[in-house]
C-alpha cells in the first residue's frame, strides 16, 4: 500500500511539473506573438529626419522578373523611402529557386530602374536563401562600400525577427515595415505571426 501511495504521489508531482511547463510555454508564446505584432506596427523611420546609408529590401517571391504582391509591397515602400531621402543606396536581397531566370534581388533592381532609381544607387545581393543569410551578406556588402547604417524593409510580421538578427550580427539598423503589405486580412496576418513564433523560437534555440 505504501508503495502505491508513493507511486501516486510521484505521478501527481510529475503531472504538476508538466502542467507548469505547459503554462509557462503558453505564456511565452502569448507574449511572443504580442511582441511580434507590436513590432510590426512600429516604424522607426517614420520621422523625416531619420537617415541611413542604405535601405535593405528583403526578398520575396517573384515570377520571371516580375515581383509578386508581397515583394511588390516591399519594393514600393523601400523605393518611397529612398525617394524621400532617407538613404543614398537601395540594396536588394534575395536569391533564386531552381529554374528561375531572375533572383529576387535582380527583380528588385529591375523594378527600381523602371521607377526612376539611378543604377549607381542600386546594390544587389542575389544569393541568399534565408533571412540570416540575407543580413549577413548585406552586412558584408555594406562594409565593402563603407556603409554603416541600414534601414530594413520587409512585411510587419517579419520585423521583430529582423531586428533581433540584425542586433545579433552587429548590424546598425532601423526597421520600417511596409504599410502596403499584400497580407491584409486579420486571419492572414495572424497566420504569418504564428508562423513567426515558430521560426523565431527555432532561431533562438538553434541559431537557424
Amino acid at each position: 500500500m505504501a508503495g502505491k501511495q508513493r507511486t501516486t504521489k510521484r505521478r501527481l508531482r510529475g503531472g504538476r511539473v508538466l502542467l507548469l511547463i505547459a503554462i509557462a510555454w503558453g505564456i511565452y508564446l502569448a507574449v511572443l506573438i504580442v511582441r511580434i505584432h507590436l513590432a510590426g506596427q512600429c516604424d522607426e523611420v517614420a520621422r523625416a529626419e531619420v537617415h541611413a546609408d542604405v535601405i535593405i529590401i528583403l526578398g520575396a517571391a517573384q515570377a520571371n522578373g516580375v515581383p509578386r504582391p508581397v515583394l511588390r509591397g516591399r519594393l514600393y515602400h523601400g523605393i518611397n523611402l529612398y525617394q524621400q531621402g532617407h538613404a543614398r543606396y537601395l540594396l536588394f536581397s534575395g536569391g533564386s529557386k531552381p529554374g528561375d531566370r531572375y533572383s529576387e534581388a535582380e527583380t528588385g533592381r529591375r523594378y527600381a530602374l523602371q521607377h526612376g532609381v539611378p543604377d549607381d544607387a542600386i546594390l544587389v545581393e542575389p544569393a541568399s536563401r534565408t533571412t540570416m543569410q540575407s543580413l549577413q551578406a548585406c552586412a558584408q556588402i555594406m562594409r565593402a562600400h563603407g556603409l554603416h547604417r541600414a534601414i530594413l524593409v520587409s512585411d510587419p510580421f517579419h520585423t521583430f525577427r529582423l531586428r533581433r538578427m540584425a542586433r545579433d550580427i552587429g548590424l546598425d539598423a532601423l526597421a520600417s515595415p511596409t504599410p502596403d503589405s499584400a497580407i491584409q486580412s486579420h486571419w492572414m496576418q495572424l497566420r504569418y505571426e504564428l508562423r513567426e513564433v515558430g521560426v523565431y523560437s527555432l532561431y533562438r534555440l538553434f541559431g537557424i
